[in-house]
């Protein structure tokens, strides 16, 4: 199965973030958009992995959520990874991130213990929008014309999802969550 550790965003915020999206794809030529149920910010991407080796991954989630409490984060600002002539966009935080630098920090060695590579490129923070996007204006342009409230996300606990397709579509699913 192959899967990811991240912090799940409530549905007010799906929301939110899902109106901003549909700015960005009213400006795309084309690109491939994130459903709004699967909205969230990856702590790790991990990739396949048999059953036993999440066994693994849920005790290094449940040694990491033990040391953390609750914090707070907020939304930040517009922006993209460039691929080619394509981008990936999403949305960053802003508050928040040193804290859940902290929390991937400790994560990354607590999955190091049962044999997971350590994360080479760190963290960068983000929700993503879409991926393979061909704008029909600039960027820049885009971004000043999508104003992203300051939200607030409460990090409150870590999951544990699979990337999986149900009836053809892509669909992050929990398979474990544990509290801070």
């Amino acid at each position: 199965m192959r899967v990811f550790i991240a912090i799940e965003l409530d549905d007010n915020l799906r929301q939110y973030i899902f109106q901003k999206q549909q700015i960005v794809k009213k400006n795309s030529r084309k690109g491939n958009f994130s459903r709004k149920e699967n909205f969230h910010l990856t702590l790790k991407f991990i990739g396949e992995v048999s059953i036993e080796e999440t066994q693994y991954i849920k005790k290094a989630i449940d040694k990491t959520a033990s040391i953390f409490s609750p914090f707070k984060m907020n939304l930040g600002e517009l922006g993209y990874f460039p691929r080619k002539n394509r981008k990936i966009i999403w949305i960053g935080t802003s508050q928040g991130n040193k804290r859940l630098q902290q929390l991937f920090n400790i994560m990354d060695q607590n999955l190091n213990v049962f044999g997971f590579e350590r994360e080479v490129r760190g963290l960068k923070p983000h929700i993503t929008l879409a991926r393979e996007v061909v704008l029909k204006k600039d960027f820049n342009s885009l971004s000043q014309e999508i104003i992203i409230e300051n939200k607030e996300l409460i990090v409150e606990k870590i999951s544990l999802m699979e990337s999986t397709r149900i009836n053809g579509v892509l669909t992050y699913r929990p398979i474990y969550r544990k509290k801070l």
